[in-house]
Order: C-alpha cells, then structure tokens, then sequence
C-alpha cells in the first residue's frame, strides 16, 4: 500500500481524549482535565433547539448561517465586544470555535508561512498548523504567563504572516491587561501581520479585568479575525456552535473552504443559540461567582501543598509546575491517575516549554475538587 498522509500523521493523538479513555468503566476517577463548564444548558437554549426540531428544521443551513442567527450575533458583537460588523458580510457560524480557528487558517495561510503563538497554549493551534503546510514559532512566556513582547518581536521573520492569541487562555489561565493587549496590537500594526483572536472565554475572567476585543482597535478590524462560540458561556459545548467575524474579504475565502469541506452547521441547534443570544447574562454571575470561589481554592490548595504556581486571571484553567517533586508533567499526570484516581492534563502537549507542567480545571463541582484536593496532597506527601 501507497504511504499516508504525512502532515495528518505527524499530529499525536490528543492527550486531553486519551485521560478520557483512561477514565472510561472507572467509577473512582475524579477529572480535572475536562475542559467544559458544569453547569447545566439554560432551559430557553435547550427549548430553542426542540422548537426547530418540532418544525422539521432538519434541512441544510444557509452555508454561512441562519440570518436571524448572524443579525444576533452583530447585534451582541456591537453591544458587548464594541466590534462594528455587518451580519451579511463579516459574520459567519461555524462548528465550534474549533472550526473557526480552522478556517482562519485555511483562509490566510499559504505553506511555508509562519505563526507566531505565546506558549505554552492551547493545543489545537500548534497541531492545525500542520495540516496547512504552516510553521508554528512558539514565543515563551514570561514566568508570570503574560506575553513576552520582545521575544514574539524576535520570532517573526519575513515569512510571519499572523500572530494568534487566546485571552483568557487555555491552558494558562492568562487574561490579557490592556496595556499587555496595546503592545501586541502595536507589533501587528508595525509587522503588517494579521492577529487571530481566541475569545472563547471571553466571559470568564477575575481580578478586576475587563476583556477587550482586539478587533474593537483603531485599525485592528480589518487584519483581525476574532473566534468565539456558544460553549462556555452557555455551557453548550455540544452544540458544536461557534462563530467567526472577520473582513468581507476573509469571510468570502472561509465560505469556500466551509462549503467544501463540511457544507454548513447544525441548522435546528442554530435556533437554540439563537434563544441563547436573546437572554439576559444575569443569569451568568452567580455561575461566575462559583468559578471564582473554586479558582480561588484550587491556587490556595496547591500553594499549600508545594507547588509553584501563578494565580489564574481568567478562563477555568491553572498551570502548576511539577518541578519540586523531581517530576515530569507527563510522569506526574500518568502516577497520579494510576494512584490516586485524578486525572490532570501533562503540560507538555501545549507546547515546548511546560514540560514540567500539568493543566488542572476547576470546572467541576467544590465537593469532587476538595476530594480532588485531598488526593492530590496524598499523591505528594508520598515524595
């Protein structure tokens, strides 16, 4: 037989599904490696969905979404993230915001350009650009996981086509400040780079931050393309829903590759983001208040224990080091899964420089995190 794929093959398998697979038959596993929220789906987003299926909208969307759906959308992007776009130009609906990074790709990258991503980050964004023939440059972060300005100054080449950020991120828990955000736009702007802007999380942030939208920048809109979804705000994650608002120019491409590749997304869950975009987000903050309480206790648990770790500013993620206990991150998350039942993520998978790291979500419930707590102090007193 003919030889495989070789950019598809070069991808591992995702580690994140595979503690997954470990986890499966055992009733005694506790993970913090899930990245989703745990509360439930608001009634009116579930309702929205049934509705459209009672009305036998099982046919295919509109490619680039159902227009009520796009009109919403530009309506929450102009009230909330201050960006000025057009529904029937710059906004289009996609399969999760993992879709959306996809074509973000697909639509500005030629093989051979370069990428430039802080690191250690979220794990799809250094694989994906395999598939494009892209070269991802990883720009470590500072010890604090606020972006280095001068060592993304020094990564870029005259091959660097884009700069692409996640703020709040996953896996860091870094939130952007506003003067951190000011500095990258301005090497954008002076690289005549494009940015790619990750906001999932948008809502998820503590501290006193405010998130701000790269694309809301004198200049900004037309060289950036901002990735968001339904997921985490409305705990939908399989929905499979997300969005993307670019320049016409950008949408235009994306709607090709989006026709030709997967034709269109769910068009019945549509109308339940639609409910979704309808609701008051004060239905958030006591969700909120709970992220907080539990980001909270899980830094002040690890500093206890010995950890060295930063306080996250945002998302639902914190990224200890595992160096005080002589181990990998890889070592840690394989022995404590088979001693203590916890699944953490390894830090290696989100880039070169966490090795010693492990990626540990709070996004479960206060009794299975101190359970979770509890085990994990067990798991270190042993060293």
């Amino acid at each position: 037989m003919k030889e495989m794929s070789h950019r598809v093959s070069k991808a591992p398998k995702s580690a994140i599904r595979e503690l997954f697979d470990l986890a499966l038959g055992r009733s005694d596993v506790i993970s913090l490696g899930i990245g989703q929220p745990d509360f439930q789906t608001p009634e009116p987003v579930i309702q929205g969905n049934i509705n459209a299926l009672k009305k036998n909208i099982t046919m295919y969307a509109p490619t680039r979404g159902v227009p009520e759906l796009l009109q919403q959308l530009e309506n929450k992007l102009i009230k909330v993230n201050k960006i000025k776009s057009k529904w029937n130009e710059n906004i289009m609906v996609t399969n999760g915001g993992s879709q959306a990074i996809t074509l973000a790709y697909a639509s500005i990258f030629n093989p051979g350009d370069e990428l430039v991503i802080c690191s250690p980050n979220f794990v799809s964004y250094l694989y994906c650009g395999l598939f494009f023939g892209i070269k991802v440059v990883e720009a470590e972060r500072n010890e604090d996981f606020s972006p280095n300005i001068e060592k993304i100054k020094n990564s870029i080449t005259d091959k660097t086509k884009a700069v692409l950020i996640n703020s709040p991120n996953n896996p860091t828990g870094h939130a952007l400040r506003l003067n951190e955000l000011h500095e990258l736009v301005d090497v954008i702007i002076e690289n005549d780079l494009y940015l790619i802007t990750d906001e999932v999380y948008e809502n998820y942030i503590y501290e006193g931050l405010k998130h701000t939208s790269p694309a809301s920048l004198n200049g900004m809109f037309e060289r950036t393309i901002t990735v968001n979804a339904m997921s985490k705000l409305f705990s939908a994650t399989g929905f499979r829903l997300g969005y993307v608002v670019a320049s016409k120019e950008i949408i235009d491409l994306m709607e090709k590759f989006h026709q030709y590749t997967v034709a269109g997304t769910n068009h019945a869950a549509q109308y339940g983001f639609i409910e979704a975009l309808k609701m008051d987000t004060k239905f958030f903050d006591k969700i909120w208040k709970s992220f907080d309480k539990r980001r909270l206790f899980v830094y002040d648990r690890l500093q206890e224990l010995g950890f060295e770790t930063v306080k996250p500013l945002g998302a639902f993620y914190i990224m200890p080091s595992t160096k005080n206990f002589n181990m990998t991150g890889d070592e840690f998350s394989r022995e404590i899964m088979k001693e203590q039942a916890v699944a953490v993520v390894p830090g290696s998978i989100f880039g070169k420089f966490s090795n010693h790291m492990i990626r540990i979500s709070y996004a479960t419930k206060m009794e299975k995190l101190k359970e979770a707590m509890d085990r994990i102090e067990k798991f270190v007193k042993s060293f």
